[in-house]
């Protein structure tokens, strides 16, 4: 049996909207769907990987408060060539930076801040 990547499933009070920050941020390719719940959901396509975004109802408010502190999916890590400009042009077009660059020498990581309390990982290899 061979197991391969299919998608990352996220949870919304609003799945468009919050694919519209993926879109503005990651140019992500959005497109509305429905849910197996009935509700909107996004599905999503940032490079070659799938993110789907599911609308639940208000009663769920269970949220992580940040990057390594809850159990199940802590971040969704996306490669950038340079962390550094990553971190600038999303500054620009209204990101909220929860950690600014940082390197090892060989790995360079930063965190963005994302709808629903999704925390989004930037990160490059080489001296960036």
């Amino acid at each position: 049996m061979q197991y391969r990547p299919h998608h990352i499933h996220l949870m919304s009070h609003d799945a468009m909207q919050a694919g519209l920050f993926y879109e503005t941020m990651f140019e992500a390719d959005i497109e509305a769907s429905k849910g197996a719940n009935g509700l909107p959901r996004c599905n999503m396509r940032i490079g070659d990987q799938t993110i789907l975004i599911s609308t639940v109802d208000e009663s769920v408010t269970q949220r992580a408060a940040g990057p390594h502190s809850c159990l199940g999916l802590d971040h969704i890590g996306l490669h950038v060539e340079d962390v550094a400009n990553a971190v600038q042009e999303l500054e620009i077009k209204g990101a909220k930076i929860t950690m600014q660059p940082r390197s090892n020498g060989r790995t360079t990581i930063a965190f963005i801040e994302a709808p629903d309390g999704v925390s989004v990982e930037l990160i490059s290899y080489g001296a960036t």
